[in-house]
């Protein structure tokens, strides 16, 4: 009964032993990112794990993506925004920013800044105090070198307990943080949108265009002042203003709105014109640039 209590012990190390080093992982660990994880096989290694669109809640008017980011589920709320003057075409790696950003444990913490037109955060992973496994298996052969001397001397004396010599715990310290960071970028797959590493490489922006002139707005109420419009991609960038052909800088006013190429020299704008004394007009119409 002795000896079978023995090797009932001695198996129970052994196999201990020959399991603890995969048993226990880091917490940062790829492997828990999951399949949304995209790992680039050259070098340097950089990541980035996708972000899931999830159903809105009753009364939710927001939007609430999902990723795992060192293991940790993240949300993402809101409805960020990217340069799409820079980057007209899709690609990995587009900053992205103005989202707010939460976790589902409440053992972990997220915060972001902002830096260069894209959302940097940094996030705590609680983690649970480690077990000392050197003590552990210390204290097991401990208990097998008295046990074997035990029965070496034929049994005599008092029995060696496991109590006596293996531990309740064996907490090596109280359980802390794992801090990770990342940033958020635009991607091709999924959702468009993606928690990445801060390694993970900027595309190189679209080579800027000047701004295009597409027409010249009259002023409705003065007709020695007249609004030159000028823009990118269809949006009005630059307003001009200029009474009795002066230009008056932006002491004269400013605007906003859209435009697009009807045929020709003719494009069609639509326009806020804010005027320097506060007061404002719109114009909707086609204008001819030749």
């Amino acid at each position: 009964m002795k000896k079978q209590l023995l090797w009932g012990v001695l198996l129970l190390a052994a196999g201990f032993s020959s399991c603890r080093k995969d048993s226990f992982k880091p917490v940062n660990d790829e492997s828990g990112k999951g399949k949304a994880t995209k790992v680039n096989t050259g070098q340097p290694t950089y990541t980035y794990a996708d972000l899931v669109l999830q159903p809105r809640q009753p009364g939710e008017s927001f939007d609430t993506y999902k990723g795992v980011w060192s293991g940790a589920e993240v949300k993402m709320i809101g409805t960020p925004i990217w340069n799409q003057v820079a980057y007209p075409t899709l690609v990995n790696g587009i900053p992205g920013l103005d989202a707010s950003y939460g976790v589902y444990s409440n053992g972990n913490m997220i915060s972001s800044s902002v830096a260069t037109g894209q959302d940097f955060f940094i996030l705590s992973i609680g983690t649970i105090a480690l077990p000392d496994l050197q003590a552990f298996q210390k204290d097991i052969d401990n208990y097998t070198k008295a046990r074997d001397n035990y029965e070496k001397l034929g049994g005599q004396g008092q029995v060696p307990l496991a109590s006596d010599y293996i531990k309740d715990s064996y907490t090596s310290g109280m359980g802390g943080y794992v801090t990770v960071t990342g940033k958020l970028i635009r991607v091709t797959t999924g959702s468009h949108w993606a928690l990445a590493s801060v390694s993970y490489p900027t595309p190189t922006p679209a080579a800027p265009t000047a701004p295009k002139f597409v027409g010249a707005v009259p002023d409705p109420t003065d007709n020695t002042i007249v609004y030159d419009v000028y823009g990118n991609n269809g949006n009005i960038s630059i307003t001009k203003i200029f009474k009795g052909g002066i230009e008056q800088g932006m002491s004269g006013g400013f605007g906003t709105g859209t435009y697009n190429l009807v045929s020709g020299t003719i494009y069609h704008v639509s326009v806020t014109i804010y005027r320097a004394n506060g007061t404002s007009f719109v114009f909707n119409g086609n204008l001819d640039i030749s």
